[in-house]
């Protein structure tokens, strides 16, 4: 089959003649081709070259990324310094209050460890150690410092609670410890195994002291307490007062000419249970005042804080 021929003419528009040429199909379609192949080739550059553009400008952006996360975490670890400074700081005041509620001492090593589990972030950690080793080392470095500083800051509301506590409780036991004597007046007579009665006129144990003072003068409770028994016992010592403190407290006032109080009441230290009388077996005014410690008689001026007087 022959090959078919075209013919192109050039026209002009002024009075030049006209040219003429002529092709084959075969090399229209090589030129054809050609074009088309240069084409896909300039296609594929033009792809190729904004894609390595595309990377240059993402791997900038994850630079400036990488460069902000470091700023940040370095600000961090700063901010973090400051809290350990806080944190030692309010560690020494723990101690200090610790010894005022009669806690024993934490052990160095267990406060630089403080409670609770490891850091925070372990598998994301790695995984950015993977992208980035020097930012991943900081950061893992960060993770640890701020696991430590948590666990250090546990340990010490769990031993500041303790200590409010105990302190507390100590408050509540030292309201309800009898330290003062109950009333103005001279010892006439101490705590003793063995006394000369002087009515009776018979050796026995004296289980309380006697403050010798005038009919009348003011008898106060020594401490906190709720009122047991309010009247007249036959026992020899007529008109008394026992109060309950709590904590094993048990204080008795005897001989009184009156009675402040009743049965059941509570009363605070400092408030007026009685007047100072002779009723019961006595010689002379006087207030019989005796403290019982778990059901054991002992000595009230054991506990009088040095000469504490209502």
């Amino acid at each position: 089959m022959p090959h078919s021929r075209w013919t192109l003419m050039l026209v002009p528009h002024d009075n030049e003649r006209v040219r003429s040429f002529q092709v084959s199909s075969r090399s229209i379609r090589n030129v054809a081709g050609a074009a088309l192949v240069a084409a896909t080739l300039m296609g594929t550059f033009s792809i190729a070259f904004f894609v390595k553009q595309s990377h240059h400008v993402q791997n900038a952006s994850l630079r400036q990324e990488n460069h902000l996360l470091a700023t940040e975490v370095d600000q961090m670890r700063r901010q973090m310094e400051a809290l350990d400074r806080s944190i030692a700081a309010l560690t020494e005041k723990d101690e200090q209050v610790r010894v005022v509620a009669g806690l024993p001492e934490i052990d160095a090593d267990v406060r630089k460890a403080g409670v609770g589990g490891p850091g925070f972030g372990d598998r994301a950690t790695a995984a950015l150690a993977k992208l980035n080793p020097r930012v991943g080392r900081k950061v893992e470095a960060t993770s640890e410092d701020l696991g430590g500083l948590v666990r250090r800051a546990a340990l010490l509301r769990s031993s500041m609670d303790e200590a409010m506590t105990q302190i507390q409780r100590n408050q509540q036991r030292m309201a309800s410890t009898p330290t003062i004597l109950p009333t103005n007046g001279h010892l006439s007579s101490l705590f003793s195994s063995g006394r000369y009665h002087p009515v009776l006129r018979i050796t026995r144990p004296h289980k309380g002291i006697d403050i010798a003072a005038r009919i009348g003068q003011p008898i106060l409770a020594p401490a906190r307490g709720r009122v047991v028994f309010a009247g007249n016992r036959s026992n020899g010592y007529g008109n008394m007062v026992e109060i309950d403190h709590g904590y094993g407290y048990i204080t008795r006032y005897a001989h009184a000419s009156r009675l402040r109080v009743h049965t059941g009441e509570s009363v605070e230290r400092g408030q007026l249970i009685a007047d100072v009388g002779n009723t019961g077996l006595t010689s002379g005014p006087h207030l019989h005042y005796e403290v019982e410690v778990n059901g054991q008689q002992v000595d009230p001026m054991n506990f009088v804080i040095g000469d504490a007087l209502p």
